[in-house]
């Protein structure tokens, strides 16, 4: 048997008493969080700089990790004389949404693309550090482009954007809240690395198939304003031989420059990802971003208040699956396969349906994501991590 990765759990279980007993209060989600960080906060020392990395949730999410949790990490991390900070990168793409619900009713989403909305919803959830007691910082700049381009043997690609300001920091803590996935299947500790601490630049290859490319049979600079060019955040875009060209390391795919262009069909944009590609590409940012120092990493996965979709989401849906519990390791491999089996061997939760029926919960032993969406499979994600050696899947399962 493969060497075993040592994963912390405590039980979801909470006393329901009155009376503030000790013996009561052990059972305390909280005081469980400050349990299983003082067994896994064993490599942090006086002076260190921790950067905490966190996913603040996106608008109109009420699934979000609660900040009281995130609120022990920092404490904990104080005690052992580290000076901790939230870090967070931004989402793909660059403009907030308006949707017109009635006459009289908009809402917007998707604020997390750049650093003024960002920060709105992360104080809106919460993510403050009168609250936290952590300042946030978004280590990826205020765009989402700031980078340290690492080369890596992926499975499919070689060189990685991580988030430059995540290599300002001496020791990093992962603070994930494990739920389902639109592709990945599931979300936890792999996913905050491989998506949460790299630039928007391979989170669009992990979603997309490929760059954009110019058709030079359709354009004609002399034709146009080339507002190609002109709205290019990052100038990216140049005419050569009559042609606009794309810079294929710069662009981060925002597709801004297809949506200028007057010539229909003159800018491809790409396809999306299969999942099976998804995986393997975020698997690959994961690589990348592990170069900061395997050693100096710790994570903890709350698995609780657990929807079918991530905190990126809107609608991220009722809880499907009932409180798991909380797990830290020193191996994200470890801590997120010791969550999947959780989620295999525990009961479904029924669900009221859009037409206001309830659903047949799942049994024990089976996948509750894949069941729920079948083009899934959470299976891939630790095959790929496997071959990319990232951790183990082989776990001791330790009680606090």
């Amino acid at each position: 048997m493969a060497n075993e990765s040592s994963v912390y759990w405590a039980s979801p279980y909470e006393q329901p008493a009155l009376p503030n007993t000790a013996e009561n209060m052990a059972t305390n989600n909280l005081v469980k969080t400050k349990f299983i960080l003082d067994k896994i906060l064993d490599n942090i020392y006086e002076g260190d700089k921790v950067g905490v990395k966190v996913h603040v949730g996106e608008a109109h999410n009420t699934r979000y990790l609660r900040p009281d949790y995130v609120r022990e990490v920092v404490k904990t991390i104080k005690s052992k004389g580290g000076i901790p900070t939230l870090i967070e990168t931004h989402g793909r793409g660059n403009d907030i949404s308006d949707i017109e619900m009635n006459n009289e009713y908009h809402i917007c989403v998707g604020h997390r693309k750049k650093t003024e909305d960002h920060l709105k919803i992360a104080q809106l959830h919460g993510y403050t550090e009168s609250i936290t007691g952590a300042p946030l910082e978004f280590i990826d700049g205020e765009d989402g482009i700031d980078r340290k381009i690492v080369k890596i043997d992926g499975i499919q690609l070689k060189k990685i954007s991580v988030a430059k300001g995540l290599f300002k920091f001496d020791k990093l803590v992962v603070i994930s809240h494990f739920k389902g996935h639109a592709f990945a299947g599931f979300g936890g500790a792999l996913k905050q690395l491989g998506l949460g601490c790299v630039t928007k630049h391979n989170k669009h290859l992990a979603h997309m198939d490929k760059n954009l490319v110019v058709n030079s049979e359709k354009c004609n600079p002399s034709s146009c304003n080339q507002e190609c060019i002109d709205s290019c955040p990052i100038g990216a875009i140049k005419i050569e031989e009559e042609t606009a060209h794309i810079n294929d390391s710069s662009c981060f795919g925002c597709s801004k420059c297809s949506q200028k262009c007057p010539i229909k069909g003159a800018i491809k944009g790409p396809g999306m990802n299969s999942v099976k590609n998804f995986v393997e590409r975020f698997i690959d940012n994961t690589m990348g971003v592990l170069t900061f120092g395997p050693e100096k990493i710790r994570y903890i996965n709350f698995a609780i208040e657990i929807p079918l979709m991530c905190d990126c989401a809107s609608n991220p849906s009722m809880p499907v699956i009932p409180d798991l519990g909380i797990y830290g390791s020193s191996d994200p491999v470890a801590i997120d396969r010791a969550c999947v089996d959780a989620e295999t061997n525990a009961p479904g939760l029924p669900i009221l349906n859009k037409e206001g029926e309830w659903t047949t919960p799942l049994k024990p032993g089976i996948e509750k994501f894949k069941a729920m969406i079948p083009y899934l499979d959470p299976l891939w994600v630790f095959e790929a991590a496997v071959r990319n050696n990232l951790g183990n899947i082989s776990y001791k399962l330790i009680k606090i």
